[in-house]
């Protein structure tokens, strides 16, 4: 086989970039409202804001290899095909289920499938890491939140039990003698972690040649933010107590939260980087091994052809979604009727307690026995269908709009619905003095479910397989006193016993 020359290999690049740029076009056009999410995503939340560094970095690190680019030709590979079909499956199951971490982790995979295609696998594999790295373009992690207040919680607890502080603890709401304190979503520490491990798995890459030691440096940018941001929560309270709560509280404790976090960071890249094994001349690659040297010469047709072929995997996936609307129309004139002997009176608007669902077909907030303090309260939030405007499952919804209550606790117990064996979650809630219990559970394609992920999966089946397109979330609660919780808990179980089949109060108007 005759070396190609590097003009021959230039040739072959130009062409594979053209092809390339072609298709990232079409994805950015067909995916337009995926790529729009994901970039807003960056831009408004504090916690991904690091995602907007990514592709710059991804460009650094490919011009820190940019000797393939003179060494090793492109050449397209049917092999790209297996990621263009998993990443158009993926992006479907998140379209059709309306989970946009789920839409953009297929939109990824999808692009590193056309780069396969067109590139081909030696190229790729010189690329294998900044292809890696775009995994960090996704925000994800927010599943970690409850996690992460629960373990800042019990890391806090056990700093006072040290320092003789005494605690009381209710759900991740403390209190000591100098103050009351919420380890909320914002203290969880996600921000901090997400943007460490994206930062540790480049350190890892770019000053570490041997794996063992990458390693090391992935698994310390994982640990190492969950313990500081203990430390951190900690010391804020800490500081509060010690002062009389004159300082680390309102703006204060934000200041030394991200003063304590910089210099966190400065401790982990210092102790990372004097262990560091690559040198500055070091490279990436042996291209003195024959593998590097196996150019082939493709003719320009073979890139167009490839192109055609990647951009027809690409399409499939939002026609086929765009089908799977169509069957929306036929849960238009579904409506849900609730009698008034059975739930309750209406108190929309008149509690402080009112779950949120946006864009809910009908939503009923019901008070059942009239006066009676102990009574229960009723919410059912319906859903003729899901589609991006009007979503069971999606950030914002829950058992209360948010700054009105705070959880406390949740978890799952077994329940009887509608006479049926099964389980529902139950969450406490807190606001100002008031505490309340909350059982609530999803009803999706027919059936009661509890986990917002088996939510999702039926209502993908639904729409996919010609299931119930309608669903609901249907929520008992009741005021609770310390010395109550326990018999409130009863009944509203038995009242969740005794409630009707929602499909027998579910009509259809002609």
């Amino acid at each position: 086989m005759a070396t190609m020359q590097v003009e021959d290999i230039k040739i072959q690049w130009r062409n594979a970039g053209i092809a390339l740029a072609g298709i990232f076009v079409i994805v950015v056009v067909a995916f337009f409202n995926t790529v729009q999410s994901l970039v807003m995503t960056w831009w408004d939340k504090p916690e991904y804001n690091h995602c907007l560094l990514i592709l710059p970095i991804i460009i650094y690190l490919l011009h820190e290899r940019r000797e393939i680019f003179y060494k090793v030709a492109p050449a397209p590979s049917w092999w790209g095909l297996i990621p263009l079909i998993g990443g158009g499956a993926l992006w479907f199951f998140g379209e059709v289920a309306d989970v946009n971490v789920v839409r953009q982790f297929g939109l990824v995979i999808l692009l590193q499938g056309c780069i396969l295609t067109i590139l081909g696998l030696r190229v790729v594999h010189a690329l294998l890491f900044p292809l890696f790295y775009m995994v960090f373009l996704i925000p994800f992690g927010d599943f970690l939140v409850p996690l992460l207040q629960d373990y800042t919680t019990w890391f806090v607890i056990h700093v006072l039990n040290i320092l003789n502080i005494p605690v009381f603890v209710e759900g991740v709401y403390l209190s000591i003698p100098a103050g009351d304190f919420h380890v909320a979503e914002a203290c969880a520490g996600l921000r901090f972690l997400v943007a460490t491990v994206a930062l540790g798995t480049l350190m890892a890459n770019v000053a570490y040649k041997t794996t063992g030691r990458q390693m090391i440096v992935v698994i310390l940018s994982i640990i190492v933010p969950i313990i500081a941001n203990g430390f951190r929560a900690s010391g804020i309270i800490l500081i509060a107590h010690w002062s009389d709560m004159e300082y680390a509280t309102g703006a204060d404790h934000l200041t030394f939260g991200w003063i304590f976090f910089a210099i966190v960071l400065l401790i982990f890249i210092s102790i990372s980087m004097t262990f560091t094994n690559r040198g500055i001349h070091d490279g990436y690659i042996d291209f003195s091994k024959e593998y590097w040297s196996k150019n082939e010469t493709v003719a320009t047709k073979y890139f167009v052809s490839f192109c055609i072929v990647a951009v027809a995997f690409v399409s499939f996936a939002p026609f086929y979604a765009s089908v799977v609307e169509k069957r929306y129309q036929m849960f238009e004139n579904y409506s849900l009727t609730l009698k008034e002997n059975i739930w309750g009176e209406d108190v929309t608007g008149k509690t402080n307690w009112e779950p949120f669902f946006a864009g809910a077909s009908q939503t009923f907030n019901r008070h059942l026995g009239q006066r009676n303090p102990d009574a229960v309260d009723v919410f059912v939030a319906y859903y003729k269908y899901q589609d991006k405007n009007s979503e069971l499952i999606r950030y914002g919804n829950g058992m209360a709009q948010e700054g009105k209550w705070g959880r406390i606790s949740s978890r799952q117990i077994e329940a009887e619905i509608a006479g049926v064996d099964g389980s529902v979650n139950e969450i406490m809630m807190i606001s100002g003095i008031s505490k309340r219990i909350v059982l609530y559970w999803y009803w999706v394609d027919g059936r009661a479910v509890t986990s917002k992920y088996e939510a999702k999966i039926f209502n993908v089946k639904a729409k996919v397989m010609g299931g119930r397109l309608d669903s609901a979330v249907i929520a008992l609660s009741a005021l609770v006193e310390s010395d109550n919780i326990g018999q409130q808990r009863e009944k509203l179980l038995k009242f969740a016993a005794s409630l009707p089949s929602l499909e027998t109060i579910i009509s259809k108007s002609e």
